[in-house]
């Protein structure tokens, strides 16, 4: 690993972060507070079609030193080997492929320059070989729990890279306090939203459908179906049928216990007595709280949806079994092997 530059800012480590939508910004923005706490903060924001909106970047609610909207050649052009001495890069794998060999370019024979660091903002449960030989040069390369480093290790050990550039760690977003059930307020059902999974309009339908069902039978609960994106907005995955448009066709017919809500998905948790989802990055956010969890099989369990991820984890569960009572609580050792119950992050 190459040595550190000198930062001339009083002494404090000097991190860039290069992001291509808000939930990356998100990643690498707390990936940095987390390698350097105390750091001077660089956002450098690729331009292009999910770039993240104000309104997004508000929601993430990390405010960096400075932050420029930048092109691929305008980034590279940017940053130099002395202008910070850590980079995350916060992109999809043919973007980070693309940004180390235009840095290692940039870089060619310097004695010394920032160290490099990327990962994946979630679950792992596609195209690991890809997206890791995609990520390969970059001096650290995060894996998000012992599960996911053994895996990226063997990987790029049978592809002749080097294996010590993974580094185990745990997703910089699990937070927030422990779950404690609140009779003040309704039990409150939270269905977390994905742009693209389900990707047919149908089962985009279906799951609608359901939530209107479970919300008129418990009038006593309030519904919510939390989205990433406000109508305009984008995301890394493009959104066929949003489920404002989807939503909005129901008319009078939707319930008044179901509410379409955005904002920061650690708020919505605070007031969630049980997170539903397919297979979004939400369930670890609530599994970590010890809120109760379900990953829906309505669809089956698949590859495609991504839902295998937590098989063993106890809380694959239909919407006849939510609609009929049942709160999964996640199986304690699937959490500790797939980095969800760390007390101290790496």
């Amino acid at each position: 690993m190459p040595a550190r530059t000198a930062s001339e800012e009083g002494g404090k480590l000097r991190v860039a972060v290069l992001a291509d939508s808000d939930t990356r910004w998100k990643w690498g923005a707390l990936t940095a507070r987390r390698i350097a706490p105390g750091s001077t903060l660089h956002a450098y924001l690729l331009r292009g079609r999910a770039t993240p909106t104000a309104r997004q970047l508000d929601e993430v609610g990390i405010r960096p030193d400075d932050m420029r909207e930048v092109t691929a050649a305008q980034f590279l052009k940017s940053v130099g080997r002395d202008t910070c001495d850590v980079l995350v890069l916060a992109v999809v794998g043919g973007t980070c492929q693309a940004m180390l060999h235009g840095l290692a370019r940039a870089w060619e024979g310097a004695g010394r320059r920032p160290v490099v660091v990327t990962g994946y903002v979630g679950v792992v449960y596609e195209k690991m070989v890809d997206g890791l030989l995609l990520r390969g040069g970059a001096d650290v390369v995060l894996a998000n729990s012992a599960h996911d480093a053994e895996r990226f290790r063997a990987a790029y050990d049978g592809a002749g890279a080097d294996p010590s550039a993974v580094v185990e760690t745990a997703l910089p977003f699990l937070e927030g306090a422990p779950y404690e059930p609140d009779g003040s307020r309704p039990f409150t059902v939270t269905f977390a939203a994905q742009p693209s999974v389900p990707e047919s309009r149908a089962d985009r339908e279906y799951l609608l459908r359901r939530l209107v069902r479970h919300a008129e039978r418990h009038p006593d609960r309030e519904v919510l179906l939390k989205l990433r994106s406000r109508p305009g907005e984008h995301t890394t995955h493009i959104e066929e049928h949003p489920y404002q448009k989807l939503a909005a066709r129901l008319g009078g017919a939707r319930p008044g216990n179901l509410r379409l809500v955005y904002g920061n998905m650690g708020e919505v948790l605070d007031r969630t007595d049980l997170c539903v989802t397919v297979s979004s990055t939400a369930a670890l956010e609530s599994m970590h709280r010890g809120i109760p969890t379900a990953v829906l099989t309505d669809f089956g369990v698949r590859e495609a949806l991504g839902n295998h991820h937590f098989l063993g984890s106890g809380c694959l569960a239909s919407w006849d079994e939510l609609d009929g009572g049942r709160r999964p609580l996640a199986d304690p050792a699937w959490l500790a092997r797939h980095g969800v119950a760390v007390a101290e992050p790496h």
